[in-house]
């Protein structure tokens, strides 16, 4: 592979006015099919300078020479030495790991297939650097939105994430898709240090967004999550997750709860945050360790009354507290 692909470029001066620089970190995996359309969606965000650091997970389409024709021919993108991950939380945790983010003002996520509105980068950053937060109670350390999942057949869904936030719920879920995150970059770098520590649960989280918003939730940071859908969320057969709506993803996740393996997500995500967490959430995250791993009836139906702070929406909080309290989960 050519060296020109590998190259790193330095993040620019700022640009006219107060224009911040953002760091985007682009996952890809056989991408090739929608990745130009993202990019460009990327690099002509409005009012911010942007740098676009990739990490390709063994992609056997164009993706890759695709990416090494963008790096030698816009300086704002650098493709990292493509690897063998096996999975877009592990592509992610490279690139969270590689990155520096010292001269940025701000970081963020990137899928391949998605399409960000022109904004996006710019609306974000003006709510992460308001003084005192939107609501007066303190600085933002990362800021994500609602979506609006779009399918080939022309369907356009809004998929609301900005309920309003609990005592846990980021035990339990993420703060929405992380093709939305937009991170200062004092929270990035505290991700960073547990994904670099490799005695860190961190490392066996298997969704990269979820590991994220709990580790700046519990940490103490505060995030916003904007109701304004910011990205065009791409609905089609290879998403890893999709936009989690209707029966038959509502089935999986259901399936998913019954073979255990969501409870060992929480568990997971649990142990993390307790590597990081402040004085205010250690305790709270304790009793939830607790009665995880003790699962008995008493401890099912204890964690099933307080499901109100464990998911943001009444909805999940209902289907959570059944399968808590019927040990299906």
């Amino acid at each position: 592979m050519s060296s020109s692909i590998l190259r790193a470029h330095s993040p620019s001066p700022l640009g006219d006015g107060d224009r911040p620089r953002i760091l985007v970190l682009l996952a890809t995996h056989n991408g090739q099919e929608f990745l130009d359309e993202q990019l460009n969606s990327v690099l002509s965000q409005a009012d911010v300078d942007v740098t676009v650091l990739v990490s390709d997970d063994a992609s056997t389409d164009e993706t890759v020479p695709m990416l090494a024709r963008r790096a030698d021919t816009d300086s704002r993108v650098t493709l990292l030495e493509p690897g063998q991950f096996g999975s877009a939380a592990k592509n992610f945790a490279r690139l969270i790991r590689d990155a520096d983010p010292t001269g940025f003002d701000a970081v963020a996520l990137c899928d391949q297939d998605d399409i960000w509105l022109p904004g996006k980068l710019r609306r974000h950053f003006d709510i992460l650097s308001t003084p005192g937060g939107l609501d007066g109670l303190g600085n933002y350390s990362a800021v994500s939105s609602n979506v609006t999942a779009f399918a080939p057949d022309g369907t356009r869904q809004l998929i609301v994430k900005n309920q309003p936030q609990q005592l846990a719920d980021y035990a339990f879920e993420s703060g929405g898709p992380g093709s939305t995150f937009l991170i200062r970059p004092e929270a990035f770098r505290l991700v960073q240090q547990q994904l670099r520590n490799p005695q860190s649960s961190a490392n066996t989280a298997r969704s990269h967004d979820w590991l994220i918003y709990a580790l700046i939730r519990a940490s103490g940071g505060r995030w916003f999550i904007d109701g304004e859908p910011t990205v065009e969320y791409r609905q089609h057969e290879d998403n890893v997750l999709g936009a989690n709506e209707g029966w038959r993803q509502h089935l999986r996740r259901l399936a998913v709860i019954r073979e255990g393996t969501y409870r060992a997500d929480v568990a997971n995500i649990v142990a993390a945050a307790l590597e990081v967490a402040d004085a205010k959430q250690t305790a709270r995250l304790h009793w939830l360790a607790t009665q995880i791993k003790t699962n008995s009836l008493r401890s099912r139906l204890r964690l099933a009354r307080r499901a109100r702070h464990l998911r943001r929406r009444r909805r999940d909080q209902l289907v959570l507290a059944a399968t808590i309290a019927l040990g299906i989960w």
